[in-house]
């Protein structure tokens, strides 16, 4: 007979044991999905799902997390056009509550993703 409570699922219980293990790593792992979260809606909503299935085939999205070998990758299918796939990714991903986006400064994308990774430290911190 049941007891009514909900169990924690495998993954949830996985996470539980990391984040007690390592707080740190979590905290990285999280950010990493966030992350890869808001570079695979970027892509469907200025490309489409085709586009991102085709980045994703080709290995595009392997290794996320590396902004030099993502934008190496970019470059190298769409040229300068990266660029502004690159500022909607860091733009989709500052629209957290978290993370003010600032256009006037020099666009960096390897240098929006180190801010908007500090910034979502600070904020689970907090918590």
């Amino acid at each position: 007979m049941s007891s009514g409570l909900a169990r924690p699922t495998s993954e949830e219980r996985q996470s539980q044991s990391l984040s007690r293990e390592n707080p740190m790593l979590a905290d990285q792992k999280a950010f990493s999905s966030l992350l890869a979260d808001s570079i695979c809606e970027s892509i469907v909503y200025t490309m489409g799902k085709d586009v991102l299935s085709l980045l994703d085939s080709r290995g595009l999205l392997d290794d996320l997390n590396n902004p030099r070998e993502l934008d190496r990758k970019l470059r190298s299918m769409f040229g300068n056009g990266r660029l502004m796939l690159e500022r909607i990714i860091v733009k989709g991903l500052y629209q957290k509550p978290w993370i003010p986006f600032d256009s006037s400064f020099g666009f960096d994308y390897a240098k929006a993703l180190d801010i908007a990774q500090a910034a979502f430290f600070v904020e689970i911190k907090r918590k």
